[in-house]
């Protein structure tokens, strides 16, 4: 008898509801997609664990590759694309480079440059209540209010930073780096002069300036963000890109690419990198093509897709689906998405377009980030 309640005992710490939630994850994670998802119906345990944002980061991580690409949370209801170096040796379980459940940012994230992430603890685009965010070091430096602060004011938000050295390593804290944060008020007509406030890290104030554009520019509505490449930042206008040097506060604009449907660009588009050039997508109802610029206003069509051949009916029906970004290393791989039909990423050398499941109903952040930023450099 007591060999019996000895056996019942070992049988019962057996069981699977004895892990902890890391080692249940860590199972999770290792199952295909579907029986993944089937396990939320065996209990209300397994439910929140494999519904929580945590979770879905370790899932694509580990198992779905999106052609060494990580999606990472960075709030609640938001994701951002990741980049590995392909020469580098990189094993998410021991260097935790996105952000733990506990430290998603509560508001806005308003641009990302080098590893580092401008964030907004309301609306970025009322042009204050900002602060620095270092996502390995779990560091967040306040920046101070702006003088162009006003609630009834739409601003343009630009931030941009200066890569680690190797007198500097992971160990520096944000307010140790050189950064630039800018904020201009939002103008959707053409204008030739520009008022906008620049925050350096180096003073700790903010300084305004008055800038002339020759050619002139104004601002899509709905894209207020900028994207930092080669030492600038980069607005998307409603006709151009205005190109702000921050740090030597030297500007002009870009023409979109002359065949292309700027209202598209503007839109459902995207303006980044992939090996070391600058691309702008645009994605219609039935077609996406891809540029890169060459020299000034000089753009260099690369791909173009029918994609009604390639992916579903839905998703090209779907009036606000986009350009989600570029592979930095790969330069045949894209990233599309919507908020109703999720990820699909896309080989447009061999026109292979694989489905993400799982990533329904959830907004992308415009950036790339590109992980070998955020790991430390051979001396």
């Amino acid at each position: 008898m007591a060999h019996d309640i000895s056996s019942a005992k070992l049988l019962s710490k057996c069981d699977i509801n004895y892990l902890s939630d890391d080692l249940l994850a860590q199972i999770f994670t290792l199952l295909p997609f579907k029986s993944t998802m089937g396990c939320k119906c065996v209990s209300k345990r397994w439910l929140e664990l494999i519904s929580s944002p945590y979770f879905k980061k370790q899932f694509t991580s580990l198992q779905h590759s999106l052609f060494k690409s990580i999606l990472m949370f960075v709030t609640p209801h938001e994701i951002m694309l990741a980049f590995i170096e392909q020469s580098q040796k990189y094993d998410p379980m021991k260097i935790p480079i996105t952000f733990p459940p506990d430290m998603l940012v509560k508001g806005s994230v308003c641009g990302c440059s080098h590893g580092i992430f401008l964030c907004c603890n309301s609306r970025y685009t009322y042009g204050g209540d900002y602060y620095i965010y270092d996502p390995l070091m779990k560091e967040c430096v306040p920046i101070p209010p702006s003088p162009a602060t006003c609630n009834e004011s739409l601003f343009a938000v630009g931030f941009i930073c200066t890569p680690l050295t190797n007198d500097k390593t992971i160990t520096s804290y944000p307010d140790e780096r050189d950064f630039r944060v800018v904020i201009i008020k939002s103008f959707i007509r053409r204008m030739f002069e520009v008022e906008l406030y620049i925050f350096s890290s180096d003073t700790g104030q903010w300084k305004h300036i008055v800038m002339n554009i020759p050619d002139g520019f104004a601002f899509a509505p709905h894209w207020l963000l900028s994207f930092s490449y080669n030492g600038s930042l980069y607005f998307m206008g409603r006709t151009n890109i205005l190109v702000l040097n921050p740090y030597t506060n030297h500007s002009y604009t870009l023409d979109y690419p002359l065949k292309a449907d700027s209202m598209n660009i503007m839109s459902f588009g995207f303006l980044g990198t992939s090996c070391g050039g600058l691309r702008i997508g645009e994605i219609g109802q039935n077609e996406l093509k891809i540029w890169e610029l060459i020299e000034k206003n000089n753009w260099d069509l690369l791909h173009r897709i029918d994609i009604k051949k390639k992916l579903p009916e839905k998703f090209c029906g779907n009036y606000y689906k986009r350009v989600a970004g570029f592979h930095p290393y790969d330069g045949d791989i894209v990233y599309l998405h919507s908020y109703a039909d999720g990820f699909f990423v896309c080989n447009l050398r061999s026109e292979k377009f694989e489905g993400v499941s799982g990533y329904e109903k959830i907004d992308i952040s415009p950036f790339q980030l590109e992980i070998e930023d955020l790991l430390p450099q051979e001396s």
